[in-house]
Order: structure tokens, then C-alpha cells, then sequence
């Protein structure tokens, strides 16, 4: 979920496999229930609608949610992805509902919490964001913490706060050495401080760790660029287009690709 080019905030939960988690669970509550043949359906239905949540079909994904839903309402992570399909869409107030409600469900599902976070962010109410976002910092069980040292970080790099900006960036990359969008975040907030050497050594170290990190990619190609480095540059606008032409970088850098050679 992408609010804009530079504020990319982190979900957390992703799209993986959570079969095996998902049937243990259930499985215990079937036996209360005694209908696992509803339950059972109920998952495969849930497993078509991440499918399809995957592909971003998010309509269709939300129609399979529901359908699992009805035959059990029961389960806080298929009203979480319900809440994440509606965030793609934008459906704010509906997504809200449904974390609540699988909070209902599971209070112990800190995830939901960073996820409102993203949420709250996303409608203008960033009190409630950093107060969702501390929830999941007080949690030390959560497994992955970089991703809410990431998404404080863009949220004081959004409020012009840049130490504190670069702080949480610096504890997200120390929580995840191979994080890419915290480098990128450091990278972001030393472009908004003015020091354009040290936001390309952050940059770069987001390129090592993800190679197809485009985002950084892109800033690189644009500050060298603005530095007079046409032939680095454009061979930064190359591998955004090598990695994905149809992207709205991938169409960006084509057109200066396309620019450069009319020259």
C-alpha cells in the first residue's frame, strides 16, 4: 500500500501461507463447534480471496472474505485481511471496522495494531497513528519490529521532525540490517535536511540490500542527475525499467531514457 511515492508504509501482516496456522487453530475450534465441514470450507474460501488479494484484485478478494466469513465469523485473521483489502481500496472506515473487530477476536495480534497504525496515518489522524504505533513497540514479542520503527519514522519525516525521523530510521535498520525501505527512509529524511551525499550512501546501502529496491533506484537516477551525472543516471533509469517497465518509475525512467537518446 503505497499513500505516496516517498510515505510507503509497512502492513503488517503480508501476504504468505497461513494453512498450517490457520487449520491447527481451527481445528480446536471446530471440535467446540462441531461442524468442521463449515470451518474447513470457510478456509478454502479464505485462501482464494488471498489469491486473489495477491494479484491485487481487491474487490474479489473482499466478495471470497465475506463468503468465508458467513459460514465463520469466528477468525481474527481473515477479518484482518478483509481490513487490508479495504485499506487498498481506500475504505477507511471499513478496514477500522474489521481490525476492530478482530482485536475483538484476538487481542494478542499486535500486527492489527501497526496496522491501524497505517490506517489512522492514511486518514490524516496521526495521533491515533503513533498511539497504535507505540502499542506495537510496548509488545516485545513482536517479531518484527523494523517495520513500526519505519512507519514512526516517516510519520516524524512527515511532521518535519528529522532527528527523530532518522532515530527510528536508524533503530529500524539495526532491528533488520537488510531492510531496504529503512535505508531508503534515512535516505529520504537526509534529502530533507539537505545533505545529498549522505542521503546516496543511504540509498545505495538500500540498493545492496534489495537490488530491486526502485524507490531508491530512482533517487539515485534523480540526484545524479541534478548533479550532472547523465551517464550514471541513466543507467540507474535502465534497471528501473529492466525490473519493471509498467510501474509508474518504470514508465518515468523510460521517458527520460527516451528523452536522453532524442539528445
Amino acid at each position: 500500500m503505497l499513500k505516496k511515492h516517498r510515505g510507503s508504509f509497512v502492513l503488517g501482516s503480508v501476504l504468505v501461507s497461513l494453512v498450517a496456522f490457520l487449520v491447527a487453530g481451527r481445528a480446536v475450534d471446530a471440535a467446540a463447534q462441531g461442524d468442521d465441514k463449515k470451518i474447513d470450507e470457510s478456509l478454502i474460501i479464505f485462501n482464494r480471496g488471498k489469491m486473489l488479494h495477491s494479484e491485487k484484485r481487491y474487490d474479489e478478494a473482499i466478495v471470497e472474505y465475506q463468503r468465508s466469513l458467513k459460514l465463520y465469523d469466528e477468525d481474527a485473521w481473515v477479518w484482518n485481511y478483509m481490513a487490508l483489502a479495504m485499506t487498498a481500496k481506500r475504505d477507511f472506515k471499513g478496514a477500522l471496522k474489521s481490525f476492530e473487530k478482530a482485536l475483538a477476536l484476538n487481542p494478542e495480534l499486535t500486527d492489527i495494531h501497526n496496522n491501524l497504525g497505517v490506517v489512522y496515518d492514511q486518514m490524516g489522524r496521526r495521533d491515533k497513528a503513533f498511539e497504535e504505533f507505540g502499542r506495537v513497540l510496548r509488545d516485545p514479542t513482536y517479531p518484527t519490529p523494523e517495520k513500526t520503527f519505519y512507519n514512526l519514522g516517516d510519520l516524524y519525516l512527515q511532521e518535519k521532525n528529522y532527528e527523530l525521523a532518522v532515530m527510528h530510521f536508524n533503530r529500524a535498520v539495526e532491528k533488520k540490517p537488510k531492510f531496504a525501505m529503512g535505508y531508503r527512509g534515512l535516505g529520504y529524511a537526509y534529502m530533507a535536511m539537505g545533505k545529498p551525499e549522505a542521503a546516496t550512501r543511504e540509498f545505495e546501502r538500500a540498493i545492496e540490500a534489495d537490488p530491486k529496491d526502485l524507490p531508491s533506484l530512482f533517487e539515485l537516477a534523480r540526484i545524479n542527475d541534478q548533479g550532472g551525472k547523465t551517464s550514471e543516471a541513466l543507467s540507474f533509469y535502465r534497471r528501473i525499467v529492466e525490473a519493471d517497465r509498467f510501474s509508474q518509475l518504470g514508465k518515468l525512467s523510460l521517458s527520460r531514457l527516451e528523452g536522453a537518446a532524442k539528445k
